[in-house]
């Protein structure tokens, strides 16, 4: 678990080199190694010990019954033969007895020795036992060190890897498109990234189109920091701030034409636009140089019916004009908020940190020709701007032209500036827009915008189980069959028969009887199962819809290039992170994880990042590539011997 480290200054921080959106967790034990070797095991007991002490417990006491017997008989069988033999001499008797004793003690100690047979093999096994256990305790505690030691080096590896790592678009990207989000998340985004980029890049020019002056933060940065600041609230300083201010009459009249036909869609009505631009331009022409917005509409009062304002002669030269009433009175409605602008310029030099705020109490027609004319200016900015800018920021990107926003990318590409738009909804405009550069996501509340932001992240093919089929039955026959069958014929006959003393009557019966019997039984039995399970690709998002509405606040899904592929990244952008310890200011490159078997944490990828796509190889590696009009050589069936 990290704690804050006590900072002075920890804003102060965040104003260091290197571009930075915010910060990448890495989790540092996913490089964390398992100690492979196995633990030892104690040795076995030598088995001819163990064979040993079960012989002699299993023919202990036959060995004694045996060794007793012995002895004894032995006893006996020299007691009566050496009387018998040595009855008449003492020193025989005395032999005989002597020998008697002898066997007799004989018999004793091989029975003694019988019973001791087993304690005796019992403490070998003990004693081998002990050997075993010493040697296994000398081992592990080798073992246990050699563990320890590796534990410490994977601890020492581990704490030195960054915990959070800063993440940074690709190298020769010129623009960042930030969507969706929360006041409360564009204002962490601007204070972390519009540090650093005020840090990388110097100069910075920044526009607040959302009413709710989100750099409040961002500017104590760059004062805490010894930076030049300037906030324009608009239309308030209206007249300290010229936005027509070194344009030519070209220029002049095309940004008004731009601004007043800013929401007229792709085409709008072109033969309005030329007959405001012709007008404008007659105006432009008659009226002195140095145009102002004051004199401008002044003329238009005098094409409207109002006498006196500008001098005789150009009042005369303005009424030949004759134009549409309702057309002047059309472009007087549009520029009559303009009409303070530039009077009272101010003189200070070129700040650090140039904070355009459009104010939210305007009238939305206002407020839209005041974005339109601002981005007109910018444009100009960044073409003619002696003093180089570094970074140019837009807040509320959503409803500026799509036209304008290319061209004005195009004009940040080609001059190396970095341009960063934030855009509150995925919605027409800004759908048109997004993907001129990397693409960072914040949360996004609406369904159908979060299905728009996922369909932009991209889909992805993997296998998924889609079907499981499990076929259980059986079969079983009993068939019994009994047959009975009887039969029985009788039959005779009567007649005479003639012979040598005469006629002669005969009578003949014969009787036949027969019976049959069986009895069939068939018993069949059968049982069948099978299993089976199909598997087929489905093409899913990489980054579900319901993950963008759920994001917090202060995080964001950003899509980079990598390569010719792209990734998509987990990034934090709390300020307060910078006060942790173990961070990075600069982005740190993915080392490749240990394999899952030898990981204490088993993964496969960093889970901050997946990749949605990877560069194919247009052949293989291994086969090359056929020059232009080739000829290969023939299969080998057709290849003459």
């Amino acid at each position: 678990m990290t704690s804050p480290v006590p900072a002075p200054r920890p804003l102060d921080q965040l104003a260091t080199e290197g571009e930075r959106l915010g910060w990448i967790f890495n989790d540092r034990n996913l490089y964390r190694r398992k100690f492979m070797e196995p633990p030892p095991q104690p040795a076995p007991v030598p088995p001819e010990l163990q064979e040993r002490l079960d012989r002699a417990q299993r023919g202990m006491v036959k060995r004694i019954l045996v060794a007793l017997g012995v002895g004894f008989g032995l006893t006996v069988l020299i007691g009566c033969c050496g009387g018998v033999l040595t009855r008449d001499s003492d020193g025989g008797r005395t032999l005989v007895l002597f020998l008697a004793g002898l066997s007799a003690l004989g018999g004793i100690a091989g029975a003694v020795l019988a019973g001791l047979m087993p304690t005796l093999a019992r403490r070998s096994v003990a004693e081998a036992n002990e050997r075993a256990q010493a040697a296994y305790a000398t081992e592990h505690t080798a073992w246990d060190s050699r563990r320890q030691w590796h534990d410490q080096q994977q601890q020492h590896a581990v704490d030195a890897r960054p915990e959070w790592s800063a993440a940074s678009p690709s190298p020769g990207t010129r623009r960042v498109d930030i969507v969706g989000g929360t006041s409360y998340g564009w204002e962490a985004v601007l204070t972390v990234f519009g540090g650093s980029l005020l840090a990388t890049r110097g100069r910075m020019v920044l526009a607040d189109f959302t009413g709710e002056a989100l750099s409040g933060e961002l500017m104590q940065l760059a004062l805490g920091t010894g930076r030049s600041v300037r906030e324009v609230a608009l239309p308030s300083d209206l007249a300290s701030f010229d936005l027509v201010a070194g344009l030519s009459t070209e220029e002049l009249v095309d940004g008004l034409v731009e601004a007043m036909y800013g929401d007229a869609g792709d085409g709008g009505n072109r033969a309005e636009r030329s007959q405001d631009a012709l007008l404008l331009n007659q105006i432009a022409g008659i009226l002195p140089p140095s145009l102002t917005m004051a004199r401008l509409l002044a003329a238009l009062r005098v094409l409207s019916g109002q006498i006196g304002i500008l001098p005789a002669d150009v009042e005369a030269r303005l009424a030949a004009l004759r134009p549409e009433e309702s057309r002047v009175r059309r472009i007087e409605a549009f520029l009559h908020p303009l009409e303070s602008m530039g009077s009272d310029p101010a003189t200070t030099p070129p700040a650090d940190l140039t904070c355009l705020v459009a104010e939210g109490g305007s009238g939305r027609a206002q407020h839209e020709l005041l974005k339109d004319l601002l981005v007109q200016w910018l444009g100009h900015q960044v073409r003619h701007e002696a003093t180089p800018i570094g970074s140019l920021v837009l807040l509320g990107a959503d409803e500026i032209d799509h036209r304008a926003i290319e061209r004005l990318s195009t004009l940040c590409e080609r001059r190396g500036i970095r341009l960063v738009l934030f855009f509150s909804h995925l919605r027409a405009e800004s759908l048109r827009t997004i993907g001129g550069g990397e693409v960072a996501l914040m949360r996004l509340g609406n369904h159908q915008e979060a299905a728009q932001a996922a369909e932009f992240v991209g889909r992805g093919h993997k296998f998924v189980l889609s079907q499981l089929t499990r076929t259980l039955g059986g079969e079983e026959t009993h068939t019994v069959a009994d047959t009975v069958g009887e039969s029985e014929t009788k039959g005779g006959s009567k007649g005479e028969r003639a012979s040598r003393h005469g006629l002669r009557r005969y009578t003949s019966t014969n009787w036949s009887k027969t019976r049959n019997w069986s009895q069939t039984e068939s018993t069949a039995q059968g049982t069948n199962w099978s299993e089976a399970s199909s598997e087929q690709r489905v093409y899913e998002y990489v980054l579900e819809p319901r993950v963008l509405q759920d994001l917090p606040e202060y995080a964001l899904i950003l899509v980079k290039n990598e390569g010719r592929g792209s990734v998509v990244q987990a990034v934090e952008v709390d300020p307060a992170i910078v006060t942790l310890p173990r961070v990075s200011m600069t982005p740190v490159a993915h080392e490749p994880l240990p394999d899952p078997a030898e990981a204490v944490i088993p993964a496969t990828r960093h889970p901050s990042q997946v990749t949605v796509s990877q560069p194919q190889p247009l052949a293989a590696a291994d086969q090359p590539t056929p020059t232009w009009g080739a000829i290969s050589d023939p299969p080998r069936h057709q290849q003459r011997p």
